[in-house]
């Protein structure tokens, strides 16, 4: 006999192949996703080219939207097993009697939270898309956009940099000036050009800390190299040679007007 109560639906262990789909951008899945082994990228599809927003592994979360919208929203993305890998599939009825009963105050936080994590991704979408276009037609030969290529943000934020190729104790200080998606124009001692090369092609490895706290981490290579307004400083016109995912997370979100 019913006792009136519903069952929470069980937790499901579903293992995909390398390659195999487990989320398509568009549905309407309800499911939360805990990844026990292997990897997934999650990544978004816009005319005919596909834009990676994460690669997660074990003990990460995907598909947590659905608390926000109750599944009454798309999927904002896909999701695709990158090598053989084991999930955990969750059904939000399990998690969502806990997060009613938690305090109005920290439900509103983990909503601004999803909220924001959605238009980041959007953003950080958008503008990969938008540099993998001009590159193509770079790569074509075809006129790109007259306008900057890449939005730039004047920063004035203090760095340290060492040769890509390592010297044991050596860190030099520059002043990163300004910054985009594509690459930073830093200023630097003419003590640091007499003391090591700094010619157009060789490569640094530069560590600063943005205006918002976060810390951001890249590999550059020297374009240019002049005189800076500033007397007694040489200016380093400078491209961006590794930035890795969270990186370019970190720089887009930071970039954002």
């Amino acid at each position: 006999m019913a006792n009136g109560k519903s069952k929470t639906p069980p937790i499901q262990r579903l293992n995909y192949k390398k390659g195999e789909l487990i989320v398509k951008e568009g549905d309407y899945g309800i499911s939360i996703y805990k990844v026990i082994k292997g990897k997934v990228e999650v990544f978004t599809g816009t005319d005919n080219q596909e834009v990676r927003l994460a690669l997660v592994g074990p003990d990460e979360i995907i598909g947590e939207m659905v608390f926000l919208y109750g599944a009454v929203e798309p999927r904002t993305a896909s999701v695709r097993a990158v090598e053989i890998s084991e999930l955990e599939a969750w059904h939000p009825a399990r998690l969502s009697t806990e997060y009613q009963q938690m305090p109005q105050t920290l439900k509103y936080i983990i909503d601004q939270i999803l909220k924001h994590l959605i238009r980041m991704n959007k953003v950080y979408g958008s503008l990969t898309t938008k540099i993998e276009e001009e590159k193509e037609k770079e790569s074509r030969g075809e006129p790109i956009d007259s306008k900057r290529r890449y939005y730039r943000k004047e920063i004035d934020r203090l760095c340290e940099y060492r040769p890509v190729a390592f010297i044991p104790g050596v860190r030099l200080d520059g002043l990163i000036k300004d910054i985009s998606r594509g690459g930073m124009a830093m200023g630097i001692s003419p003590e640091n050009v007499a003391s090591f090369s700094h010619v157009p092609g060789d490569e640094f490895q530069v560590s600063t800390t943005l205006p918002n706290g976060r810390k951001l981490e890249m590999t550059a290579k020297i374009v240019t190299i002049r005189k800076d307004l500033d007397p007694g400083s040489v200016l380093l016109g400078m491209a961006f040679t590794n930035l890795t995912e969270h990186n370019q997370k970190t720089l887009g979100f930071f970039l954002m007007p």
